[in-house]
């Protein structure tokens, strides 16, 4: 038996070992594994390389302009699709109204919201704004406008085809404003760039492509974020504000101080944006600080800042002629007090303490010690870059120096913005529209106390202030477009204010003044 069933079980063996089952899935459905990790390889590969080459000046302005457009989509977007709301445009045509009619008392100049608390500069372009609101409308027979229903019998300019002229013209303004302030970036980028390449030279190593290129993005991410904001968007075409073309006059002076070193057109722009709105007066003292610099003489000094008062004298005359006082007290009303309904930053305090004296010379006397701290901390820098010397030369009243010292651009957006910011820090209170002041020196200030070129080399330290720096950054966007303001939206304003004012008292500062040899690269 065992020799009959041996050739059947040996046959049978023969047929399965030559003929296995078909595999599944099949070979051809399968990629090898090796396969698999070349493709990887090889689309990481491309990845970085695209990552290094977007990241070489020839692809600047095209970022810029992508940045542009999409903004250009955005706020024609906004326009026709979301309603616009009505705060004080009625209020503005009502003051400048008054002011068309003859009267140059600033009492007696008021709109539905109270009396005018702003300078000249503010009455002559809402004039033009309100020639420009209704120049599409038709004339009766009398010369009176047809633009549209106006309930208040302001020549038409509250009608609704009216404010929708001004606020594509603000939509102009806000691209306007978009362009300096993506410039004023992309010149501190093209800095950025210059001081790595000279510290990789010092050292004797060759350029490191990727802390470079990481400094680029992350500038990059920086200039991106200064789009984002719903609140300024809105600021400027749905509430058309005189925050607006005050800031965007504030920066376009900061524009002419730091990229074109004209310090005497820098000063006529600078006083136009105070004539509109006098926050701007904020920005003063690290104005101050960079004339004192610039000239090295404090006669150098006075003359620019001569020309700063001129020009309030020259806008303010025709009220300052009639009624110096009434114009004085009420244009630049230092001592106005706000309600506590429409404080965004410190809505958790009681109303007593918020509109109490104390409580306003104690934000005083802060914001007076921090712009002395920092005010001291520039001095230290100054002393250590240039020497103690050259640092003590603006107290002389004429410059003997025959060389022209001209102030890096990063230090002079660096030291504005940051003055800005403290006034800022320190405020009494801030309403909506004020977020507009500063909204884009924010990633700007916490780039630049964080993200300096010696820092540079560490990934995981950058990556950490990238981090803490866009949630600060959102976390007072958000308090911003709370409404009404809450007292966990004014902790979250506040922690977020914090964290970026402790970044600015502990970090160093920039290059003070840009050497010969740079000068001439540039």
């Amino acid at each position: 038996e065992s020799s009959q069933s041996s050739p059947v079980v040996s046959y049978r063996s023969r047929i399965v070992l030559d003929h296995p089952p078909p595999p599944w899935p099949p070979s051809s459905c399968v990629i090898p594994t090796r396969n698999v990790l070349t493709i990887h390889l090889n689309m990481t590969s491309h990845v970085h390389k695209l990552y290094h080459r977007l990241a070489q000046p020839t692809y600047d302005a095209p970022y810029l302009i992508l940045l542009l457009v999409a903004e250009a989509i955005l706020t024609t977007l906004i326009v026709l699709r979301v309603p616009y709301t009505e705060i004080d445009w009625e209020a503005y045509m009502q003051e400048v109204t008054t002011y068309q009619e003859g009267e140059r008392d600033y009492v007696n100049i008021r709109g539905g919201t109270g009396p005018l608390v702003y300078p000249a500069g503010f009455l002559y372009l809402y004039s033009w704004f309100k020639s420009l609101a209704i120049s599409g409308g038709a004339r009766d027979g009398n010369g009176a406008n047809n633009s549209g229903i106006d309930p208040l019998g302001l020549d038409g300019s509250t009608s609704a085809q009216a404010i929708q002229r001004i606020q594509w013209l603000f939509v102009l303004l806000y691209l306007f404003n978009s362009v300096i302030v993506l410039t004023l970036y992309q010149i501190v980028l093209q800095r950025m760039r210059t001081l790595q390449q000279q510290k990789m030279q010092q050292q004797q190593r060759p350029s490191s492509s990727s802390t470079t290129t990481m400094i680029v993005w992350y500038w990059r991410i920086a200039m991106g974020l200064t789009c984002l904001s719903k609140r300024v968007h809105s600021i400027f075409v749905l509430r058309l504000f005189n925050d607006a073309p005050a800031m965007i006059l504030l920066h376009l002076s900061m524009y002419l101080f730091a990229c074109c070193d004209a310090w005497a057109w820098g000063c006529v722009v600078f006083s136009l944006a105070v004539s509109i709105k006098m926050n701007v007066l904020l920005f003063a003292p690290g104005l101050l600080l960079l004339l004192l610099q610039k000239n090295r003489s404090l006669f150098g000094t006075v003359r620019h800042l001569s020309i700063c008062a001129l020009v309030q004298l020259v806008l303010g005359w025709p009220f300052l002629s009639t009624h110096p006082i009434s114009y004085i007290k009420k244009a630049f009303e230092f001592d106005r007090v706000f309600f506590s309904k429409w404080t965004v930053n410190w809505k958790f305090l009681p109303e007593d303490l918020f509109i109490s004296k104390p409580w306003a010379m104690v934000l005083l006397t802060c914001h007076l010690g921090s712009l002395g701290f920092l005010a001291t901390k520039w001095w230290k820098a100054s002393v250590s870059q240039r020497g103690g010397t050259k640092t003590r030369e603006w107290m002389c009243w004429t410059n003997n120096a025959k060389d022209n010292l001209q102030l890096s651009p990063e230090y002079i957006i660096y030291t504005m913005f940051a003055s800005n910011y403290i006034g800022i820090a320190f405020a009494r209170t801030l309403h909506y529209q004020f977020y507009c002041w500063y909204f884009c020196s924010l990633p700007m200030l916490h780039w630049m106390a964080t993200m300096s070129p010696q820092s540079a080399n560490n990934l995981a330290r950058m990556s950490i202030h990238l981090a803490t720096s866009t949630a600060a950054i959102f976390g007072i966007e958000y308090a911003f477009n709370i409404f009404p303001a809450t007292e966990k939206s004014s902790m979250v304003l506040q922690l977020s204010h914090l964290l970026l004012l402790t970044k600015i008292f502990a970090a160093g500062l920039p290059s003070i003044a840009v050497e010969a040899g740079e000068k001439k690269e540039n």
